[in-house]
């Protein structure tokens, strides 16, 4: 979103000659830049936690073995 603001469009857009419609529009581009970077934040969470979770799964299953084999 950041570099929405910074680029030469945002700035023109951003000048009170511009009627409202444009910076409506800006408005709906960072809007959409804000729901996508959620989406892959969000994304990115469920990917670490089902990492986690096999990780989990998978010392707990060969501790499990562990112990069946030592007794």
């Amino acid at each position: 979103p950041l570099s929405l603001l910074s680029s030469p469009r945002a700035l023109c857009v951003l000048s009170p000659r511009v009627p409202r419609s444009s910076l409506r529009t800006l408005v709906l581009y960072y809007i959409q830049a804000l729901r996508k970077e959620v989406v892959l934040l969000s994304t990115r969470i469920a990917k670490m936690g089902n990492l986690l979770h096999s990780t989990v799964h998978y010392q707990n299953k060969c501790y499990r073995l562990t112990l069946f084999y030592n007794r």
